[in-house]
């Protein structure tokens, strides 16, 4: 029995949790609707880079905190390919 989707799916949920609290660290960008906060807080929900009010900088600075804080390369150009917090995650978990 194959156990690398279910690995997959556990490293995904943790990444997605990273990726959302990278989101929350930003000092570029401050989430402040409670709908948005919600949202990133509930592992099942999704919430969009652009709808968060990322910009270039914001993309750059989750970069940075991505590296320095969880060590892991992110490049701006993996954000805009993956543009939501759980389609990140799913990347960062898949590429290992």
């Amino acid at each position: 029995m194959d156990h690398a989707p279910a690995a997959a799916l556990r490293d995904a949920a943790r990444l997605r949790d990273l990726v959302a609290e990278g989101v929350r660290q930003n000092p570029v960008v401050t989430v402040s609707d409670p709908a948005l906060l919600t949202r990133l807080a509930d592992p099942a929900a999704d919430c969009g880079f652009e709808e968060l009010g990322f910009d270039s900088l914001a993309r750059m600075e989750l970069c940075i905190w991505m590296q320095v804080e969880a060590g892991l390369e992110v490049t701006e150009a993996e954000l805009l390919d993956h543009p939501t917090v759980a389609a990140l995650a799913v990347h960062l978990a898949v590429r290992g």
